[in-house]
């Protein structure tokens, strides 16, 4: 068992590389399973964002920079810079921590200290017995101390461990009696009107303080580390339904938290959502494989794994295209009630050699959440909107299909886009991407110029005189893609067709968030209830809420925020946001750009292409047409 939980830790946690320094200096606080320095730059963006909380007798993780000793120093396995047995040290190679709250200090217990190149992290435990509330942290090396950064403690916020240790995407669950992992190849059963369904583990930590704190240093967790004796029990939510919660608390060692529960009637899908909800906070929204024949899982759009788990089978991997036609179009506040729109048309493609453990990591071919028969939501968070490709799809190896592709739209004023290759730091490939209509460039500072435009790509409009257009509507058509073909994949022409049934689309109830005489407040106490008529009876809406502590002076601007994203099957014509998704937002910040914004529109269904061109096993395109408005979340 102890071998088990290293490697969820280890599986869980990454490095980040910021500059280097001579002094200890702390970037980011932030729960070791949650979140991830790779998505936030620096400490002051962390402390901006919500769940930025430490529980009591939780793992924690603090990156930065001038701490630990180099890594070259820990093994292969990194295990020799890892705590020995009991007691827990509070030093481990010259480096500690020290927590200040409320005017008490205690110190962390070190269970890991290393620096890579520039790169320094600590993983540690918080000790039970931190008093609760806003205090600092500070890291010391080899007699030098840190600037104090602030830090909020909370009798608990639980986090998931995932894949990827970006703290979102598939997290680490494992069935609760065979502790084998469960994967879009290996899926939860969920319960039947006859069977109960599969016990699985969740994986995390933050569940609360140990009961016996005096204890924590000196022995493993006993029997009473467990809901409801040490903390409320919480709740687990998957696939937007509640499941039965069997057990709650510590898994047999110091943080390493463990939740069992039954996989509940109704879900299916391969990136089913999962919350865990500790009091009043929410944790980091991960996905779980549920199938009710177990085995692959099949998606409600269409993409099952059964075909690709013969690839992985017979040859290791598959090689698979994914081409994504996507746009929002924003509805602005900007000031004095005087109402802007930002048009971002755009076009990726991830093509390439996908392994197991890609498949494993990725969040989706679509980027989205399992819709089910009900509809899911997730949420996640951001640097800089609209957030960046899906962090698994760094596990892919990309595919040469030609220098760029070509895309032509069915809106005859556009004519063909040329979308380009794309490349790491590095220099290896990335895909393509690129926008290919509304706004080609926006200027920095804190005024918006939209006099910048292309023609929409995906948008009926008209034209004005001054530059911009007027939107009148979603564009159906055929949209064909041209690859001149590369060293790796052969030429292809491939087609997506978007029905005038999705072009139907209507908002009903969009008038309670354009009503163009100001910008409303969005209460997250109160499920928000979205209301839509038209679309395709056999696709899908989506509902993609966006929130920051700061106002977005430019759209593209590297601002912290959320994103909360629900897939739901158009045929039920309304969806209520819940409670506890909501809350994964933050309060908007005040200022007269947008912090909150509500999007909704049609996604279609990934559209498989056959035959598929040379060099690949598969090929898929699909669209997501979202419009909405500014709003402020209260």
């Amino acid at each position: 068992m102890k071998t088990f939980a290293l490697i969820i830790i280890l599986i869980a946690t990454s490095l980040f590389a910021p500059g280097a320094s001579a002094q200890p200096a702390v970037a980011q606080v932030s729960n070791a399973a949650s979140e991830s320095l790779a998505l936030f730059g620096t400490q002051s963006v962390w402390a901006t964002l919500p769940d930025a909380s430490i529980a009591q007798g939780s793992y924690f993780s603090v990156y930065g920079t001038g701490f630990g000793v180099s890594s070259s120093t820990c093994a292969t396995d990194y295990y020799d810079c890892y705590w020995k047995p009991y007691p827990l040290p509070t030093s481990l190679q010259g480096t500690s921590v020290g927590v200040t709250v409320n005017g008490t200090t205690v110190d962390a217990y070190i269970e890991y200290a290393a620096e890579s190149g520039s790169a320094a992290q600590i993983n540690a435990v918080l000790p039970s017995n931190t008093p609760v509330g806003t205090g600092t942290l500070t890291v010391s090396y080899n007699g030098a101390t840190s600037n104090p950064v602030p830090i909020t403690v909370v009798p608990g916020s639980f986090g998931t461990f995932t894949w990827t240790g970006a703290g979102s995407g598939p997290g680490i669950f494992t069935n609760a009696v065979t502790y084998a992992f469960y994967t879009p190849i290996a899926s939860a059963n969920p319960s039947t009107s006859t069977a109960s369904g599969d016990y699985v583990t969740i994986w995390g930590t933050g569940l609360g303080p140990a009961a016996n704190a005096t204890d924590e240093e000196n022995a493993a967790p006993g029997s009473a580390d467990q809901c409801p004796a040490a903390f409320p029990c919480p709740t687990v939510w998957v696939g937007g339904q509640k499941a039965t919660v069997t057990y709650a608390g510590r898994s047999g060692y110091t943080a390493l938290d463990q939740i069992d529960f039954i996989v509940p009637p109704g879900v299916q899908g391969c990136y089913v959502p999962v919350a865990v909800v500790t009091g009043s906070i929410t944790s980091n929204l991960t996905s779980i494989s549920v199938n009710p024949n177990g085995g692959p899982c099949t998606d409600a759009d269409g993409i099952g794994m059964s075909y690709l788990n013969a690839l992985l089978s017979s040859k290791g991997y598959a090689d698979i295209g994914v081409i994504g036609l996507s746009s929002q179009l924003w509805n602005i506040n900007i000031g004095q009630d005087v109402f802007e729109q930002w048009l971002d048309d755009t076009v990726s493609a991830q093509i390439g050699k996908f392994s197991p453990y890609a498949l494993d990591t990725i969040q989706g071919l679509t980027q989205a959440p399992s819709a089910g028969t009900m509809g899911a939501c997730t949420s996640a968070p951001f640097l800089g909107y609209p957030p960046p490709a899906d962090y698994g799809f760094g596990n892919v190896t990309s595919f040469d299909a030609g220098p760029s592709l070509s895309i032509l739209s069915p809106v005859s004023s556009v004519g063909a886009v040329s979308v380009p290759q794309l490349t790491t730091a590095a220099g290896s490939l990335a895909g393509y991407g690129g926008v290919v209509g509304g706004i080609a460039a926006l200027p920095t500072g804190n005024i918006l110029d939209f006099q910048e435009w292309q023609t929409p790509f995906l948008w009926l409009s008209t034209a004005n005189s001054d530059g911009t257009f007027n939107i009148d509507g979603l564009s159906s058509g055929t949209y064909t893609v041209t690859a001149p073909g590369g060293k790796d994949v052969g030429a292809f022409t491939a087609t997506l067709d978007v029905l005038s049934t999705d072009a139907s689309f209507q908002w009903t109830n969009a008038g309670l968030f354009g009503n163009q005489n100001g910008t409303p407040a969005i209460f997250r106490d109160t499920p928000l209830t979205i209301t839509w008529s038209g679309g395709n009876p056999e696709g899908f809406m989506d509902i993609t809420l966006v929130g920051s502590t700061v106002t977005f002076t430019v759209p593209s601007n590297l601002d912290p925020g959320v994103q909360v994203e629900c897939i739901v099957p158009t045929s039920l014509g309304s969806f209520n946001v819940p409670v506890y998704m909501l809350q994964t937002l933050p309060a908007s910040a005040n200022g007269p750009l947008a912090a909150g914004m509500v999007l909704v529109g049609p996604i279609g269904a990934p559209q498989k292409i056959s035959p598929p061109p040379a060099g690949l096993d598969a090929l898929y395109m699909y669209y997501r047409l979202l419009s909405g408005y500014t709003v402020e979340w209260q």
